[in-house]
């Protein structure tokens, strides 16, 4: 089966720097039948739409539906047709910072999750805001200023909720929420999801199953109906268990298994962020960004993808590519 993986790539430096200054390009790249990982397509944000201090562009996670990928750099939404990456449209609005996540809805409107704003955005499709609504029910204006282009302030953290993905349950959408390590009605906030053990990044409606990535390794299903959940631990499999698997984000169930994404684990200002980490950076050598393949019936690795090679040293999304 061939994939679409979503990331950027990182710039070339020494010693620590601010994580919205680490990546030099957005980069899909394309995993083939023979698990051979290539660059598909790159990209970097205008100058127009950053910080003049910023200067960094990732692809964060995107949605397919068909032949359109809905992508998302930290400012701006690309819209292009597969299976060249066309660029359809572009969308850049004032609201956006730190851009995690975009997904089509059930009425055909755009839902963008602008964390730096604690935030999720619905746009029309041609680009018009029709609301932003705060992942803690308030209104976003009490914190930031409508007066303020967004995207070009480098950072607004520490984020109070740092939101990452947005889902829909009935026609409802949810929101994966970072800091509070659970998922929110955005329609009526005192709905949530279970508090988990970790920090949580994507929400993948499956049925009447939601899969959760954590980013310390663990997987997360969640039945919609019952709320019972059930949580598998990918540290047992490691191979290299005094190393930590990196930042798990990225996550696609096939026929074939599991796919699960992890990145290079990078230095970051907000320590508490690793605090799943038992080892200093300084102990270790951090394991690739990679793709794994898992069994989870017979809870067992069937093939790990290196994709380095492929200018990916972060991934935030995969995606089946299907027959072209």
């Amino acid at each position: 089966m061939s994939l679409w993986i979503m990331g950027g790539k990182q710039r070339i430096g020494f010693g620590k720097k601010p994580e919205h200054t680490m990546f030099e390009s957005g980069v899909v790249a394309k995993l083939d039948d023979d698990g051979k990982a290539e660059k598909a397509f790159e990209y970097k944000t205008p100058p127009e739409h950053l910080a003049p201090e910023k200067k960094s562009t990732v692809f964060k996670a995107a949605t397919i539906v068909g032949d359109t990928a809905y992508l998302c750099t930290e400012t701006e939404v690309l819209i292009c047709r597969l299976p060249d990456f066309e660029i359809q449209q572009l969308i850049s609005l004032p609201c956006f910072n730190d851009l995690h996540h975009v997904a089509p809805g059930p009425d055909g409107t755009l839902w963008i999750v602008s964390t730096g704003l604690d935030a999720v955005a619905e746009v029309s499709c041609d680009g018009e805001l029709l609301r932003l609504i705060d992942v803690f029910g308030r209104d976003v204006w009490d914190k930031f200023s409508k007066e303020t282009d967004y995207r070009l302030v480098a950072s607004t953290k520490p984020h109070e909720s740092h939101p990452n993905y947005v889902f829909f349950l009935d026609g409802q959408p949810w929101a994966t929420r970072f800091r509070q390590k659970d998922a929110v009605n955005l329609h009526d906030p005192t709905q949530t999801m279970p508090v988990f053990k970790e920090s949580i990044h994507d929400g993948h409606v499956l049925g009447d199953e939601v899969w959760f990535t954590a980013i310390d390794g663990h997987l997360i299903r969640v039945n919609s109906r019952s709320g019972e959940s059930q949580v598998t631990d990918l540290n047992e499999l490691s191979t290299t268990p005094d190393r930590p698997l990196g930042w798990c984000r990225g996550l696609l169930r096939t026929e074939e298994g599991t796919w699960v994404g992890f990145s290079r684990l990078r230095h970051t200002r907000l320590k508490h962020n690793l605090s799943w980490i038992r080892h200093g950076f300084s102990n270790y050598a951090p394991l690739p960004t990679r793709l794994s393949l898992y069994d989870l019936d017979d809870f067992r690795v069937i093939r790990e993808i290196d994709l380095e090679g492929a200018h990916l040293n972060a991934v935030f999304s995969i995606h089946e590519a299907g027959t072209e």
